[in-house]
């Protein structure tokens, strides 16, 4: 039978659906973020259950409250989060739980294949989605009344069960055919979970490095091409993707000086070559936090006070059991002078921390939000096509450019070699689950990493100006 994680697996695209039917899926263990997202996803979801009996069971008359249910008609399956019988009206109600701060269109096809099920087996009259409330706010304990919001997506069930029955009958004969057809291929193989079968012999450059190559990909693909070299130069591509394309074709970068020379002189010294390392729980751990707000825990600095000048460093990590905004906060502002261009990678984040920071410390926020006003994205000259390289492979991340422009420094060597495994790290001091003869080594680890992840933004910004 056909479950609900099976017609998800096809709306990704049908080869996934056709490769789990066949056992052609390449499992694989799941990394350390993927095991505690699934954690905190099974936490939020125990919370749930106990606000529903808690909070909008009182709501029904003479309910009846089912938990995980299983139901199917001999060709499709589900298992629903909770439904509530409602003995007045002799109909049910069905509540989906998410752990997200809203509700997505997947999730919309995800409760609609639910219903398009239901609809035959019992009476469905309302249809919600109980999510985590973004607008919560900790204060001085837990409130589990208010961590969860509900949304009211029947409006949206008659355009999706339409969809839905056309496109359940669809996967259902996926599952059937012995040989998969190559349009069946997704676009994404650096998640794909049947690499052999959506891209067998993929080239070096394949087409979906483009940068948001889309469903462009699947027409190249119906041409024959998946090779980004094969490229015409007919197809329909826009400017940034032409620029690419001609970087991997012609095997050497292309690079804009003079307007790189521009962009870099509107830096104003001294530069402060800045990054933060956060956890981002679902669960607030502090008071004044929301949901998935971003726990700053660290941060690293370069300071290059003059042309010419060496840069020196500074650094903080806090990882007691207490709030690290405000001694991250007051560290920071005593290093950071009042004037000078803040250097960062990927602005919106640093951004959004310096606003969180400000809202948690508002005794600062005055200074944070200055600070935003000085932000400068390094990113952006990569990101808006002034410098592209085919061995960056359509991404504009640091993790990309700092490999091609400064080889010499490699994050391959370091203990902590990712933005994932340093807040899982945090994490774990967080809790408790680091020994102590251990918290020194791990301490540092978590600098050295962030102190590369700074430094390489020096020597990108030293490559560039030597152009």
């Amino acid at each position: 039978m056909l479950s609900k994680t099976d017609f998800m697996l096809f709306l990704e695209a049908p080869m996934h659906l056709w490769a789990k039917t066949h056992q052609c899926i390449h499992i694989e263990s799941p990394t350390p973020m993927e095991s505690f997202l699934a954690q905190q996803g099974q936490s939020i979801e125990s919370l749930a259950k106990t606000y529903i009996e808690a909070n909008i069971l009182p709501h029904y008359e003479n309910p009846q409250f089912y938990w995980q249910q299983s139901f199917d008609d001999g060709r499709f399956q589900i298992r629903t989060d909770a439904l509530i019988y409602n003995t007045d009206l002799q109909s049910y109600a069905l509540y989906e739980i998410k752990s997200s701060t809203s509700v997505s269109n997947q999730h919309k096809y995800d409760l609609a294949f639910q219903v398009s099920l239901l609809q035959s087996q019992i009476a469905i009259e309302q249809v919600f989605v109980l999510h985590v409330n973004k607008d919560y706010c900790l204060e001085d304990k837990f409130d589990l009344s208010q961590f969860f919001t509900v949304t009211n997506v029947l409006p949206d069930m008659e355009k999706h069960l339409q969809k839905v029955y056309k496109l359940r009958e669809s996967a259902y004969q996926v599952t059937k055919i012995d040989e998969p057809q190559p349009g069946f291929a997704c676009t994404k193989p650096n998640t794909c979970p049947c690499p052999d079968l959506c891209h067998p012999n993929l080239p070096d450059h394949p087409i979906y490095e483009i940068s948001y190559i889309g469903k462009k990909a699947v027409k190249l693909r119906e041409m024959g091409i998946t090779a980004a070299n094969d490229i015409p130069a007919s197809f329909d591509l826009n400017p940034k993707q032409k620029k690419q394309t001609k970087a991997i074709q012609q095997n050497s970068p292309i690079i804009n000086r003079e307007e790189i020379k521009y962009v870099l002189s509107q830096m104003q010294f001294p530069l402060y070559f800045l990054d933060y390392e956060t956890f981002n729980p679902a669960l607030p751990l502090f008071r004044n936090y929301h949901p998935y707000d971003p726990i700053v825990f660290q941060y690293s600095l370069f300071i290059i006070n003059a042309p010419g000048k060496a840069s020196s460093h500074l650094d903080c990590l806090v990882t007691g059991s207490k709030d690290p905004a405000y001694e991250i906060v007051k560290s920071l502002l005593s290093n950071l002078g009042e004037v000078g261009s803040v250097i960062v990678w990927n602005q919106s984040f640093e951004a959004r921390c310096n606003r969180k920071l400000a809202s948690y410390c508002p005794q600062y926020a005055d200074r944070l939000m200055v600070i935003n006003e000085r932000l400068f994205d390094l990113m952006l000259i990569f990101k808006d096509g002034l410098y592209v390289h085919p061995d960056f492979h359509g991404s504009a991340s640091l993790k990309a450019v700092l490999p091609v422009l400064c080889p010499e420094l490699s994050y391959k060597t370091l203990s902590i070699g990712n933005g994932e495994q340093a807040m899982l790290t945090w994490e774990a001091i967080f809790h408790g689950r680091i020994p102590q003869d251990s918290l020194d080594e791990i301490r540092q680890d978590l600098k050295t990493y962030c102190k590369l992840d700074t430094w390489g933004m020096v020597r990108i910004w030293q490559e560039l100006k030597s152009l």
